[in-house]
């Protein structure tokens, strides 16, 4: 009886293996989704209220709150504090349980560099062109 049992411990056990692989698979997969959805979100509406100026990175570590990075201008306080007070809005829904807890993480912006037109090239290969 006890030799039945173990063979059919045996047999059953690569199946539970794939069984839980799946299922880890399957709550990374949701893990990841949600994260996009609320950095989709999140950028939204601040794209709707300032524009397309920022473009948040919502993160999610296996331990811990949701981080949230956001390039900044910081040479712009308004617009940081709007950014800011959209972002709160949006992460800290208070129906939700658990919801609030997030950690924003402010970098300075990198300032546009002004697009130059191309130098004209000089050579007699151009010319034939």
């Amino acid at each position: 009886m006890l030799t039945a049992l173990a063979v059919v411990v045996v047999a059953i056990s690569p199946i539970v293996a794939v069984v839980l692989l799946l299922e880890l698979a399957a709550w990374r997969e949701r893990r990841v989704k949600a994260a996009v959805a609320r950095q989709i979100a999140l950028t939204d509406a601040i794209a709707a209220e300032l524009g397309a100026i920022v473009a948040p990175v919502v993160r999610k570590p296996l331990w811990g709150p949701w981080q949230i990075e956001i390039a900044v201008p910081f040479g712009r306080p308004a617009t940081v504090g709007t950014i800011l007070s959209i972002a709160h809005r949006m992460l800290g829904f208070a129906e939700r349980p658990g919801a609030g807890r997030y950690r924003i993480v402010l970098s300075p912006q990198e300032e546009a560099v002004p697009r130059s037109t191309p130098a004209p090239v000089a050579g007699s290969w151009a010319k034939a062109a």
